[in-house]
């Protein structure tokens, strides 16, 4: 017992000192040595291995060298093409103690090659050369795996594996490097013969190829002799690529190989390659021989099958001295035209059969050039093709309806580089004979034109199955409204037209369409802009556009019928059918007769009512600004505004609204207004709200107010006393007006002519016509109109007068002072806030004299109406007036001639159709919004219309001096001090008045 025991501790004793010592039995530095100058001649390439060093006992003894670094010619440039992070040799026990080469196996931890080529075309891996092997670059570095196995051999390698391997390609013009990284690979060494077998894995673009192969002798390989060689590659999808058959790797290998390609999906390889297929386009496959030679490579029995579509040919590419030769020609009969469309990215079902037969031939340096050089020839025909279930976007398409192309005869030609596809032929659609005609440009663009007798259209732009078509579609007909009916889809009236132009880049998708650089031209409306269409249970139209020309006259009304006023009927339904979320400019727009220009605004319309924040619009050489609401939510259309008006040139402006006298002037108007109802009359009965106006310097036609209040005297008169020659030139005319419950009522109302001053208040009811006013005439005095320097003024001795009865046929009548006095018409508070408004924007422009003094003496007198004694005081309130100079009728807009007057539009005259009257808009009571304050008018050469101030009521002159006008009536004001004033506001000379 004692015996065993001495031995089994004498035997672990042993193993101790074996374990111990082996590392110190292990020659590091010679075996370092040996393998790197075994690597360096076998391979050309240089091996460091002056990392860290350690034995390992365990597993099996092995030498760990960390941080190895392999180069070749550029080491010069302290340049490694490979760095490893840690190297294993497994070492032979046995041959350390008998000798000869001790590395068994050799294990790469996460290596790193870095494959680049520079400017010059040098390789950062080139070899180096042996002396006697001058000139022979090429052939050294075509026989790189050989020499790599001739390392093996030499070393009595059994392995080398590879784990989590990276390899970095890249060349000076690629854009990013190819990377394959997780590579996985063993190769393994046949001792029994002279072979070497590989197998491993690697990852690209994270999917996962599975690689393998074997080289017949590793002798031949190394000597540039043939061998058999064996490759195959196996993809993420299932794809396949093999090679087998006998090369040599000399300078330019030579042999035969067969060749076969198997892909299980041709969607799932193009969708590798960030390209679009449709799953039904199948499987692919390619099977070939391959004749490698020393003047180039060509395929034998070349066939290439793409679901149920082959193709069969050739195919050479020939060395020259500086490039590259490639020609070749293929062809295939009676293909199917459905799966032809399926290769192209169309799924859509299809008939009819094709033949195809090109050849190609290019030449260049580079596959670059060489594919850019490509000319092809020949051509394709397809014969009685048919493609059905055209998808359209869903506002286009017609329901129950399939779209179809049929009786497809079309020829292509392929002919060089400038226009490498060209297509003409015929189809038909729903029975249309259809021409089509164009083809791909070298630039990969579809200029594809197609024409009928009723449509005409193109396609113009980039097509690749990655993308689709990102290019732009036209079309046009001269017949829109008989197109829609032959098509399927009926028009609404709003839409209705002759000539149609459409045309941008239209992207489809299943909510709707979205368009970019678009333009629309339906007659003479025109727009273009970037937005999007989406469509649903309630299409909706959002972006940008800018409208040329637009034209609202059939949109609001659903007939052109007339009731027994002449009148058509408005009808806001379609604001139901669609919603909008525009930001707009338009040139040129028209409503009726009504006509402006450059109108900057946003539209918002959802669930029937249409809101426009108009932050300007062009109207008669004035312009007007704020905020409109058409309800096309309710029964009766509804319409409101908060809107100004400033600087308009009244003539065209009221002509547009309604037939009535010429009135020439400048026109500023604040209102905030809403109403409903079908007609115009509904509307106007309707109106309810507040209206501010001023008229400056302007002229009524056909009514002599200067007589008519000289006529009236102390005895009255009925009807106007129209008469086409009479007219009135006015300084001031203005007035406050309330709609309420089918009234107008008017306050603050001034106007001023050359000899007399009307001021007054009163009331119309609009449906019938019926008036009540109050009118208080004076008339000027007439000894200081002919002295040019001279102030004239009022005289006060003309009664008040009541008119009444219908607005057509009125009675004029005088009353007392007092039953003037206690006439009351509507609330002062109720158009204050206009009033107010409209005093600030008179304030930006041109005054004329007077007419502040005059709004503000008649706004006062409408607040004393309870007090009989304050109105006569305000009666007998002494004034100088102003009678518009020489100057300013030079300028004012009553020099307009007496034939159609000046509109905005070329061409457009004043509206005599009282079905074409436009009312003005107005917001529903539930809807308040605040005023949006318009900008500053231009300046025009028309006289603006006068300020007004209503907490002041003083002259405001054209000049610096300033009249207190409450202190005159209160016999409180200095006369010298007043007189000045006056003759500086009007130009006098000094003293004209104080001396």
């Amino acid at each position: 017992m004692k015996r065993s025991l001495l031995i089994f501790g004498a035997l672990a004793a042993l193993v101790v000192c074996g374990l111990v010592l082996a590392p110190l039995l292990v020659p590091q530095k010679q075996l370092k040595a040996q393998i790197a100058e075994s690597f360096e001649t076998a391979t050309g390439w240089k091996l460091r291995l002056d990392g860290r060093t350690s034995v390992d006992l365990f597993p099996t003894l092995a030498i760990e060298v960390d941080n190895v670094g392999v180069a070749g010619v550029a080491r010069a440039d302290g340049i490694e093409f490979a760095r490893v992070e840690k190297a294993r040799f497994e070492l032979n026990s046995l041959r350390l103690l008998t000798g000869g080469n001790i590395i068994r196996n050799i294990e790469l931890v996460e290596p790193k090659w870095t494959l680049e080529f520079d400017q010059k075309g040098g390789a950062s891996w080139q070899p180096q050369l042996s002396e006697g092997e001058e000139g022979e670059a090429s052939l050294v570095a075509a026989n790189i795996a050989g020499r790599v196995a001739s390392f093996m051999q030499q070393l009595d390698l059994d392995t080398v594996s590879v784990q989590k391997g990276v390899v970095s390609y890249s060349e000076p013009e690629q854009e990013a490097p190819i990377v394959l990284s997780e590579i996985d690979l063993v190769l393994n060494f046949e001792h029994d013969g002279d072979g070497l077998t590989a197998e491993g894995a690697f990852n690209q673009s994270d999917e996962r190829y599975v690689v393998g192969g074997r080289v017949g002798s590793v002798t031949a390989l190394s000597e540039a002799r043939a061998t058999s060689v064996e490759a195959h590659v196996t993809g993420p999808t299932q794809e396949k690529v093999g090679f087998n058959g006998q090369l040599a790797f000399g300078a330019r290998p030579v042999g035969t190989l067969q060749v076969s390609v198997e892909l299980p999906s041709l969607a799932a390889v193009a969708a590798q390659q960030d390209a679009n297929l449709p799953e039904g386009v199948g499987s692919g496959a390619l099977t070939s021989e391959l004749q490698f030679r020393q003047r180039g490579v060509r395929t034998k029995d070349l066939s290439i099958t793409a679901g149920s579509v082959g193709f069969g040919g050739n195919i050479a590419l020939n060395y020259l001295e500086d490039g590259y030769e490639l020609k070749g020609q293929v062809s295939g009969q009676s293909l199917n035209f459905e799966q032809l469309l399926r290769l192209v990215g169309l799924d859509v079902p299809a008939s009819g059969f094709a033949n195809v037969d090109a050849s190609f031939y290019g030449v260049g340096q580079s596959y670059d050039e060489l594919v850019a050089a490509l000319e092809v020839d020949g051509g394709a025909i397809l014969r009685k093709g048919r493609v059905a279930d055209i998808h359209l976007p869903n506002m286009l398409a017609v329901e129950g309806r399939d779209e179809a192309l049929d009786d497809m005869d079309l020829t292509f030609v392929f002919s060089g580089l400038s226009q490498p596809l060209q297509l003409q032929g015929t189809a038909r659609w729903h029975g249309e004979p259809i021409v089509l005609q164009g083809g791909l440009r070298s630039d990969a663009n579809i200029d594809l034109a197609f024409s009928s007798e009723m449509f005409s259209g193109s396609l113009t732009g980039p097509y690749s199955l990655r993308d689709g078509f990102d290019g732009i579609f036209a079309f046009q007909t001269d017949d829109f409204s008989n197109f829609a009916r032959w098509y399927g889809r009926p028009l609404p009236r709003y839409l209705r037209g002759q000539k149609l132009e459409l045309s941008g880049q239209f992207e489809a998708d299943d909510s709707g369409v979205a368009f970019e650089n678009a333009r629309f031209v339906l007659d003479d409306t025109s727009l273009k802009g970037t937005g999007r269409l989406d469509t649903g249970e309630v299409p909706k139209l959002s972006g940008e556009l800018e409208v040329a020309h637009a034209s609202f006259d059939k949109m609001f009304s659903r007939s052109d019928e007339k009731n027994a006023k002449g009148e058509g009927a408005y009808d806001f339904s379609v604001l139901r059918s669609f919603d909008l979320d525009l930001a707009l400019s338009i040139q040129d727009l028209k409503l009726g007769a009504l006509r402006g220009r450059n109108a900057e605004l946003k539209a918002a319309l959802s669930d029937g009512r249409l809101a426009l924040d108009v932050a300007r619009v062009g109207l008669y050489q004035g312009e007007g600004a704020g905020k409109l609401l058409l309800n096309g939510a309710t029964v009766k259309p509804g319409i409101s505004a908060e809107f100004s008006l400033k600087g308009i040139d009244a003539a065209p402006f009221l002509a547009s609204l309604s037939d009535m006298p010429r009135v020439d002037g400048n026109l500023y108007a604040e209102m905030d207004v809403n109403t409903s109802g079908k007609t115009p009359s509904d509307l106007w009965v309707n109106m309810g709200g507040a209206l501010s106006f001023q008229l400056g310097n302007g002229m009524l036609h056909e009514l002599d107010v200067d007589r008519l209040v000289a006529s009236v005297g102390g005895k009255g008169i009925t009807g106007w006393p129209f008469t086409d020659n009479d007219q009135t030139e006015f300084s001031s005319w203005g007035a406050d007006v309330i709609f309420d419950q089918g009234t107008a009522e008017f306050q603050a109302l001034t106007l001023q002519s050359k000899t007399a001053l009307v001021e007054g208040r009163g009331a119309i009811k609009i449906k019938d016509g019926e008036v009540l006013w109050y009118l208080q005439p004076s008339l000027l005095d007439q000894s200081k109109l002919d002295d040019e320097g001279a102030a004239t003024t009022q005289t006060a001795d003309m009664a008040p007068l009541k008119i009444r009865g219908s607005i057509n046929l009125p009675s004029f009548e005088p009353v007392d002072v007092q039953e003037y006095a206690s006439a009351s018409f509507g609330d002062v508070k109720q158009t204050q806030k206009l009033s107010e408004k409209l005093a600030k924007d008179l304030e930006t422009a041109k005054t004329v004299e007077e007419a502040q003094r005059l709004r503000a003496a008649a706004a006062a007198r409408d607040t004393a109406v309870a007090s009989p004694e304050a109105a006569k005081d305000v009666a007998a309130e002494p004034a100088v007036l102003a009678q518009p100079s020489a100057a300013d009728n030079d300028v004012t807009t009553a020099s307009v001639g007496d034939g159609d007057l000046p509109p905005l539009a070329e061409g457009a005259v004043a509206n005599t159709d009282t079905s074409k009257v436009v009312m003005p808009v107005a917001k529903p009571g539930e809807a308040s919004t605040p005023t949006v304050a318009a900008t500053t008018p231009k300046k025009s050469r028309v006289i603006a219309a006068p300020k007004r101030d209503l907490k002041r009521r003083d002259v405001v002159p054209r000049g610096p001096g300033n009249v207190n006008v409450e202190a005159v009536a209160d016999g409180t004001a200095d006369p010298d001090a007043t007189l000045s004033s006056l003759e500086e506001a009007f130009g006098m000379p000094a003293g004209f008045l104080s001396d």
